[in-house]
């Protein structure tokens, strides 16, 4: 009996609305680890050239890792992979995302998760308990996403149920059209809105409790009990769990806080920061999460659920807006339409700086040249955007800062944010819980092999280099390695 790992991948057509259960070859759990992982190997089986993102025929992919649904702490993030309608030409894509919904699909009894083709009208995906059912949509086509969200939970009495779903923007089929889950945890530079409009999909929702069974229960615990300890020690934890990230700024993000930086004001700066932190009222954090990062506001009588600066900070500051309430508004807008929040706002500043004015008529053009506050006019050119999206510019996603701890961080599947900061006994330690949870051991070694193959993986499938063979035959016929030994790992 397979530990840890279920063991099942879940395949969902749309169109024949029909689901089954398929077996994972312990070999390929073994090889790929998970999440990220699974989802690179599942498409280079399946497909030697690119599917148009808005084909039925392209798939969307969720995965989860070894200890998702545990009491590993941060463990509650999920790893999704499709065609992406925001590369051109088309080329494979990938993102993760935090919250609760991997753990369920791993208590639903899979590891992994695919949609294919396309429903001849809207529905949403129930999926209670492993079993799957298709829900009739159209009541909720139009919707935004906390309504989508809240309506689908009281339709089926259970408030507990996590929904992931999108909202007008990706029924209107924009390429930066995002997934809301939790009113607040999205999915970004994947254009996965758009992905789940194209099929016809407004939501899923699932429920699963089923338990997971591991190798060794104990030293499981006691591993969690350690890293959780380790975790809450680490003094940039410290400060997320005190503040969360409506604190933890990059470094460069701080520094520009602290000094200005051409046209950044300092003093005006911060004051748009205290402003947000006004408005805090609770906290929030993923599945089986120690540090609780996310910060929830309550703003003109209604609640904003999970904001982050990092995302706030795009719609402030790096876009010349200095007034907190603007802000706001514009970050409820993007949340409620399903807008991905960092290229969205990258295309805003584009378009007021005049390097992207075909996206408005010649009217809006005139509607906005009298407006002179900067969060206003963003705020009106974003409504307008949204009523009559048109336009092919499409903001490049930013660069991975360290692409071997991503890959890490997507297979087990952990929170990147702790990942960063890894030291060699915090790497030990999951490569511990990996084995307490499925039994299968690995050096230090052969973990690094893995994040290289799949790095080299996704390197073939986003270019296309990939021929007609078993991919495995092709890794140990090509001689470049792409990536030198993971250093940083082992760095304090």
């Amino acid at each position: 009996m397979i530990k840890g790992w279920t063991g099942k991948r879940l395949q969902i057509d749309l169109r024949r609305q029909k689901a089954w259960s398929e077996d994972i070859p312990i070999s390929d759990l073994q090889q790929w680890i998970g999440g990220r992982g699974l989802n690179a190997i599942y498409f280079t089986q399946h497909f030697t050239t690119p599917v148009s993102p808005s084909s039925p025929e392209n798939p969307v992919a969720f995965a989860v890792g070894p200890v998702s649904g545990t009491l590993a702490p941060c463990s509650g993030w999920t790893s999704i992979a499709s065609f992406s309608p925001l590369s051109k030409p088309t080329s494979y894509g990938f993102t993760r995302m935090p919250g609760y919904f991997g753990a369920s699909l791993k208590g639903s009894g899979y590891d992994q998760m695919i949609l294919h083709g396309k429903a001849d009208r809207p529905v949403y995906l129930w999926i209670d308990d492993g079993r799957v059912r298709f829900e009739d949509a159209d009541h909720l086509w139009g919707k935004e996403t906390t309504e989508t969200t809240v309506a689908i939970q009281e339709e089926k009495e259970d408030r507990g149920i996590e929904v992931l779903c999108i909202g007008p923007a990706g029924e209107k089929q924009i390429p930066l059209a995002n997934v809301i889950h939790r009113l607040s945890w999205t999915g970004d530079y994947l254009g996965l809105g758009y992905l789940l409009g194209v099929k016809n999909v407004k939501a899923i929702a699932i429920r699963g409790k089923k338990e997971i069974s591991l190798h060794d229960p104990k030293q499981f615990l006691n591993l969690c009990l350690t890293l959780k300890d380790h975790i809450l020690r680490d003094r940039k934890m410290q400060k997320m769990k005190e503040g969360g990230r409506f604190s933890f700024l990059s470094r460069e993000g701080e520094r520009m806080l602290r000094e200005g930086e051409g046209w950044l004001l300092p003093g005006a700066a911060r004051q748009w920061s205290n402003n947000l932190r006004s408005y805090l009222s609770s906290k929030e954090g993923c599945f089986s999460c120690p540090v609780h990062c996310g910060r929830n506001l309550q703003h003109q009588e209604s609640h904003i659920g999970g904001i982050h600066l990092e995302k706030a900070w795009y719609f402030g500051p790096q876009m010349g807006i200095y007034h907190g309430e603007w802000t706001l508004r514009l970050h409820r807008l993007c949340q409620s339409q399903g807008l991905d929040p960092y290229l969205t706002s990258s295309l805003l500043v584009r378009i007021m700086d005049g390097m992207e004015l075909d996206y408005l008529s010649k009217e809006d053009q005139r509607q906005i040249e009298g407006i002179e506050d900067r969060g206003e006019k963003a705020f009106s050119i974003l409504q307008r955007m949204i009523e009559g999206w048109k336009g092919a510019y499409l903001p490049s996603p930013p660069p991975a800062e360290n692409q071997e701890l991503d890959v890490l961080a997507d297979i087990i599947s952990f929170c990147l944010i702790v990942v960063k900061h890894l030291n060699l006994k915090t790497l030990s330690n999951m490569i511990d819980l990996i084995h307490a949870s499925t039994g299968f051991s690995l050096s230090q070694e052969e973990l690094k092999d893995r994040v290289n193959r799949i790095l080299r993986l996704e390197s073939h499938l986003i270019n296309l280099l990939f021929p007609k063979e078993n991919p495995e035959t092709y890794l140990r016929r090509k001689e470049d390695h792409l990536h030198e030994p993971i250093a940083q790992w082992t760095a304090a």
